[in-house]
């Protein structure tokens, strides 16, 4: 195994606080904010207008099993691990898993991305940023935020963006499944890709950010699997809409949608795009051709993935830990990898486990690609 592993895919918690102490004036009357009982059960809820009133422990219950969930959400945030928000106790944290560094994203975060008022959720996540900036200034060198850029208006993302680039942040996080108005191929977004490209930023499509509302339902089980469907269908979209044949450098990373279902969907693209690809003279190729070239992809514990990596390409996948949120490999992350790496070459584990994530984000200047001893 590496030496050291770094986790292209980890979290917070947001402090309950953050929207209410750090949104505009005129929006904290309706900001996200904590309240003590919601239909008759105890524990913490973070409530806002728009939205459905949340439970946040899920998203603070890394090693907890799943037998003990009910009764640890009633805990609210006393119970969730405190490096949830807290850089200090975080630090703690990664190295009592074994992680060097960490590429993290929102929490709660994720659902602002359906609220009702772009306004509104342009400036949560503005707040989010100037929060995920500070909490990760404690460690400059092991934390690597990740901007949320609401997708609402070109022009005033673009803004967010061109701020959030000063501010030092080495990516971007946006819905995976925008409204049918405002999809990544409507030309509406062409100077923003652009900007985008020129910024050398990533570009993460996440899992849960759907912007028309919840992803899971009654039935979290089916809902579960079939979760990482939005992202392909948004990052296919922009490839035969010909963002990518337009910004060739530009880098797309499907997150926390994990990667075994890849080599199968890859292969009914490049299928179709075969059948139909006259109907579509703005590619120049294969529309599996472009995903090949420019989509990356994190994952936690995916054995089928690992097993069919050469499909994808061991140099477009990265491992993450998804700490602190429930289905985190946290403390336990040297024997997920173990479990996942079995035969995997040296060379290869030290791309996947951290020289990717280097690369991609352009991290070189601080971090060595890590390889084995």
């Amino acid at each position: 195994m590496v030496s050291q592993v770094l986790s292209a895919d980890s979290h917070v918690l947001e402090p309950p606080d953050l929207w209410t102490t750090r949104m505009q004036r005129p929006f904290r009357d309706r900001a996200p904010h904590l309240i003590h009982e919601h239909d008759g059960q105890p524990g913490d809820f973070i409530a806002c207008e728009g939205l459905r009133t949340f439970n946040p422990t899920s998203l603070g219950s890394a090693g907890i099993l799943p037998e003990e969930h009910e009764q640890f959400s009633r805990g609210g945030y006393a119970v969730c691990r405190p490096g949830s928000w807290d850089p200090a106790e975080r630090l703690k944290d990664m190295e009592a898993d074994g992680i060097g560094a960490e590429i993290f994203y929102c929490g709660y975060g994720m659902a602002l991305f359906s609220h009702p008022d772009d306004v509104f959720q342009r400036d949560a996540h503005r707040a989010y940023n100037d929060w995920a900036h500070d909490y990760a200034s404690d460690a400059p060198k092991r934390l690597f935020p990740i901007a949320n850029i609401s997708m609402t208006d070109p022009v005033e993302d673009l803004k967010e963006l061109h701020r959030v680039k000063k501010m030092g942040f080495r990516g971007i996080f946006i819905s995976n499944d925008p409204l049918a108005e405002r999809r990544y191929d409507n030309p509406m977004w062409e100077t923003f890709w652009t900007a985008v490209e020129e910024y050398d930023l990533p570009v993460n499509v996440h899992i849960l950010t759907r912007q028309g509302g919840p992803q899971v339902g009654a039935n979290p089980i089916v809902d579960g699997v079939v979760l990482p469907v939005p992202a392909f269908k948004a990052i296919a979209e922009m490839i035969t809409g010909g963002v990518f044949e337009r910004h060739p450098n530009l880098k797309i990373i499907s997150v926390e949608n994990d990667i075994g279902w890849m080599p199968n969907y890859l292969k009914r693209l490049e299928w179709y795009s075969w059948r139909f690809g006259p109907r579509f003279p703005q590619l120049k190729r294969n529309a599996a051709e472009y995903w090949r070239r420019q989509v990356y992809a994190t994952f936690q514990d995916d054995i089928p993935g690992i097993r069919c990596r050469d499909l994808i390409g061991v140099d477009k996948l990265m491992w993450g830990s998804d700490y602190p949120h429930f289905d985190s490999t946290f403390p336990k992350s040297r024997e997920a990898i173990a479990r996942n790496f079995t035969g995997v070459p040296e060379d290869e584990q030290a791309l996947i486990l951290g020289g990717n994530m280097v690369r991609v984000y352009n991290l070189q200047d601080i971090l060595e690609p890590h390889t084995a001893p």
